[in-house]
């Protein structure tokens, strides 16, 4: 009987550690779109499924045979590629749809062999009801939203509607006038079939953002559309076109509330910030830089609209900026942009320190108020040592494991342990080895490392005059465990901390150099000429300047 409850007990834990692995792994996901989320019952749309990787069989169309009618069969491409070494392998289709019937549909997820795309809200409106202009060529403006703010983003959309055949043709840019404005293209024309007055039309759209700069009377327009137009009958012949214009009124930037005194004028339909410190949590350690990436996202502003964050400077703790990288990207609502900033945040003492929240107030042109995007306040703990930052594995029973551990999380944890120990190992039989081999070497008074104090501060020299910043921080590093050995400096911040002011002063401007977003060559004049104040501090007294911070970090 032990021998059978054995047994199965052995095959129960077996299938446990083997149901992951017969579990099919999902591959990426496939991603579904439209070129248009807004349609008339009487216009056709496009539906687009991409899928990275290898893929089994074709779309299963039968939720879409459902909603819409598929005009034709859809068309399909495959590309392949390396990227970063990699081969890469990309499929997609194209659906051409023309809805049955008005309302807001959610064209459901799409299965392709084992992977499935994901929903698409479409919005189909009915037809319009006029009977349509008699003309086989004719322009539609349009513009949203209805109130416009200065700096803010208007959507403008040209849709020309075609009923011959044409050759050689050319459509302008729309005109601005009234106010100065910015414009941008967003994206490719979109194409599609539309019905009026009982007759067809291939549609051409167009969409604009328009960014007027300042209050007042905006005019948009007119667009001219020229080519050969080729009939039924007849002759062809050369015809030029042009549209209406649209007069929109700017309004001007509205005042932030008294709670918001000073906030910088920001109109966008949505901003958000972000804040990333990579996988280290809340551990920091003295003198070693820390990677702190903030992002701002925007929808309906330019990257170039995205505002500098200035972070507050706290004791003990500083964030060097870098360059920031700008993106935007388009999507229905227009431009949507981004500005990443990464921060090197480098701890002076430990202990805990409190980093302030960060607050950008902005105008919500949809809600017509004004709105903060906040990252909330946060505790950082800093150890005095790389050891100490180091999270300590929990301890466990060494015949079980909690309960609800799972063979994918046990095995690292075991790894990471057997890798530690061995590290520690490794560690300890060098410090014997080196205690072994070096007889112990008696302490030399003050007098006799001046030699070596005066090589160090020969090296800081020439480093200084050539501009090597790098070589001038491993002179001053090695300068403060040589003269502040009881205190032992481990970073610039903390070495500036013992310094009289002026080389205070010069010590912080290198490693701001190093750790911040200055492209320009480092010029060692001044640290050069503060090597006098190297030589005396420390000899009178260790006791730290009252304020290690200058003004320009505070």
């Amino acid at each position: 009987m032990r021998g059978r409850r054995g047994l199965t007990a052995t095959l129960t834990v077996g299938l446990a550690l083997a149901l992951p692995a017969l579990v099919p792994a999902q591959g990426p996901p496939v991603t579904a779109s439209v070129d248009r989320t807004v349609v008339r019952a009487n216009e056709s749309f496009v539906y687009v499924l991409r899928a990275e990787g290898a893929v089994t069989g074709d779309p299963e169309v039968a939720p879409l045979a459902a909603q819409f009618d598929i005009l034709n069969a859809p068309s399909s491409t495959r590309s392949i590629g390396i990227v970063n070494g990699r081969r890469s392998e990309v499929y997609e289709w194209q659906f051409p749809l023309m809805p049955k019937a008005s309302g807001d549909f959610t064209i459901p997820a799409l299965r392709i062999g084992d992977r499935q795309s994901n929903p698409v809200a479409v919005r189909v409106l009915a037809p319009e009801s006029n009977a349509g202009p008699a003309a086989d060529i004719f322009m539609e403006l349009g513009a949203e939203p209805e109130i416009a703010y200065a700096q803010a983003q208007i959507l403008f959309t040209l849709r020309l509607y075609n009923g011959v055949t044409t050759g050689r043709a050319t459509l302008t840019a729309p005109e601005v006038s009234g106010v100065e404005a910015i414009v941008e293209k967003l994206g490719e024309d979109s194409r599609y079939q539309t019905t009026r007055g009982g007759r067809d039309f291939i549609v051409l759209e167009r969409r604009y953002a328009v960014f007027p700069q300042q209050a007042g009377t905006m005019t948009i327009g007119p667009v001219t559309f020229e080519a050969m137009v080729i009939p039924d009958r007849g002759f062809s012949r050369v015809q030029r076109f042009r549209s209406d214009v649209l007069e929109i009124s700017v309004q001007p930037a509205v005042a932030p509330p008294a709670e918001l005194a000073g906030a910088a004028w920001l109109p966008a339909q949505r901003v958000t910030l972000t804040d990333d410190w990579g996988d280290g949590g809340d551990e920091l350690a003295v003198g070693i830089p820390r990677t702190r990436t903030i992002a701002i996202e925007g929808v309906g502003l330019l990257d170039t609209q995205l505002p500098d964050l200035t972070l507050e400077q706290l004791p003990g703790i500083r964030q060097y900026a870098d360059r920031p990288e700008l993106e935007r990207s388009i999507t229905p609502e227009g431009f949507l942009s981004r500005r990443r900033v990464s921060f090197a945040v480098i701890a002076q003492s430990p202990g805990e320190v409190a980093l302030g929240g960060v607050r950008l107030p902005w105008w919500n042109v949809t809600q017509q108020r004004w709105e903060v995007a906040e990252l909330p306040p946060r505790t950082l703990r800093v150890a005095s040592s790389v050891e100490e930052a180091l999270p300590e594995p929990a301890a466990t029973s060494p015949g079980l494991a909690p309960a609800s551990s799972s063979p994918r999380s046990f095995w690292p944890i075991v790894s990471a342990i057997l890798a530690l120990t061995w590290v520690v190992t490794m560690v300890a039989w060098w410090r014997t080895r080196v205690r072994r081999a070096s007889p112990p070497v008696p302490t030399a008074p003050a007098a006799e490392r001046r030699p070596a104090l005066r090589k160090i501060l020969r090296d800081l020299e020439s480093a200084c005059a050539v501009g090597d910043a790098a070589a001038a921080r491993n002179a001053l590093l090695a300068y403060g465990e040589t003269r502040f050995s009881e205190q032992l400096p481990r970073s610039l911040g903390a070495l500036a901390a013992l310094l009289p002011a002026v080389a205070a002063r010069e010590v912080l401007a290198l490693e701001a150099h190093i750790y911040g977003a200055d492209s320009k060559a480092w010029r060692g004049d001044g640290l050069k000429a503060a090597i006098p104040e190297l030589e005396k501090a420390g000899v009178t007294s260790d006791k730290p300047p009252a304020d290690p911070l200058m003004p320009l970090y505070r």
